[in-house]
């Protein structure tokens, strides 16, 4: 019988080779559980970093950013790469019930602790038992529930509401919010000691105007989901098409871009979408070089550089307000106030845009 000679080198190559799939196949699957967060830019892949190393921990998570940007995404994704993936990922959002519902939903409450309450409820501390809650805008938690939730975490014992008794809790709490905390806490409407609590480790998810950089990759992703999901001609995006698309500010962010692709995708009868092809709101946001016909007399030069000189001044004029909004912690009366501007004016602006006022 022949023996078998190992080479060290050849020994030494296996072994690499073998340690580089086993971290490699640890990479995919860590991909995998981000449930569709797309992104090469590095505003994304500094968040990519964050969730890799906050996973593994039981710490609570904050993550803040604009409407639209897939925080329940990041949530999700932290939970499927946590050691507790195997458990339950409850989501709440907590700017969809009145404060008393909320609490009922969140701590549960028993028999005939308040008129209309039959019989006893598990809340979602209880549901969420060795798993993860996920707490969507909790900007819009009354200051009296902030006070109970703050208790729930610090002693990690729950009362339902009516009832006498405290439960152990195990869960893992990612809270999200799209509004500025730190103002709130300074005006008085969120809880200083909360804010700490919630927010061990905060990730903000930058806008998608931010990271325009992942506009391509994210846009003929949702491109491909259309084409499995239905029967259109659609398949690709032209180079002007593109060109706008990343010139956008996307005010609705991740959301708004994909609501957009699914709708002309559905409506282009093209194999290919071209600028023709999109909104009105996206191609006066900046013309590409295959859409610009060169004016051939002076008085269609003029009534160009007039029509291009609205369109950047709308443009800015558009940004200008949703900055306002924003800065206005969402509120139309509060963010016409601080850039001295009447409310009436400053609402038929918003309208004029089609700017969404709601958090």
């Amino acid at each position: 019988m022949s023996s078998i000679v190992r080479s060290p080198t050849l020994i030494t190559g296996f072994l690499d080779l073998r340690n580089e799939n086993i971290a490699l196949k640890k990479e995919l699957n860590l991909q995998e559980g981000f449930q569709g967060i797309i992104g090469e830019s590095a505003a994304i892949q500094k968040v990519f970093n964050l969730i890799k190393r906050v996973a593994p921990t039981e710490c609570n998570v904050l993550i803040t950013g604009e409407s639209g940007t897939g925080k329940e995404i990041i949530a999700q994704a932290i939970h499927r790469t946590s050691l507790r993936k195997n458990q339950p990922f409850i989501a709440c959002d907590c700017s969809a019930l009145t404060p008393t519902l909320l609490e009922s939903e969140l701590f549960g409450h028993v028999k005939g602790s308040y008129s209309g309450a039959i019989s006893t409820k598990q809340g979602l501390f209880e549901i969420a038992s060795n798993g993860t809650l996920f707490l969507d805008e909790v900007s819009n938690i009354s200051l009296e529930i902030q006070s109970k939730l703050l208790r729930v975490l610090e002693t990690r014992k729950l009362r339902k509401v009516g009832d006498t008794v405290e439960r152990d809790i195990n869960i893992r709490l990612i809270a999200a919010s799209n509004q500025d905390l730190a103002k709130m806490i300074e005006a008085g409407d969120f809880r200083n000691d909360l804010y700490y609590r919630l927010a061990v480790v905060p990730i903000h998810l930058p806008p998608l105007r931010e990271r325009y950089q992942d506009i391509f990759m994210l846009a003929n992703s949702f491109l491909d989901h259309v084409k499995r999901n239905s029967s259109i001609r659609a398949a690709s995006f032209s180079p002007g098409a593109m060109e706008l698309l990343e010139r956008y500010t996307w005010p609705g962010n991740i959301r708004e871009l994909k609501n957009l692709v699914e709708r002309v995708a559905i409506l282009c009868d093209a194999e290919m979408i071209e600028a023709k092809h999109l909104p009105e709101e996206i191609r006066k946001s900046g013309r590409t070089q295959e859409e610009i016909d060169i004016p051939s007399t002076w008085e269609e030069f003029k009534t160009f550089k007039q029509q291009v000189k609205d369109d950047i001044v709308s443009q800015i004029e558009k940004d200008f307000l949703i900055a306002a909004l924003k800065d206005g912690g969402g509120n139309v009366s509060r963010a016409a106030k601080q850039i001295g501007m009447q409310r009436t004016n400053f609402h038929s602006l918003l309208k004029k845009y089609s700017i969404n006022t709601k958090s």
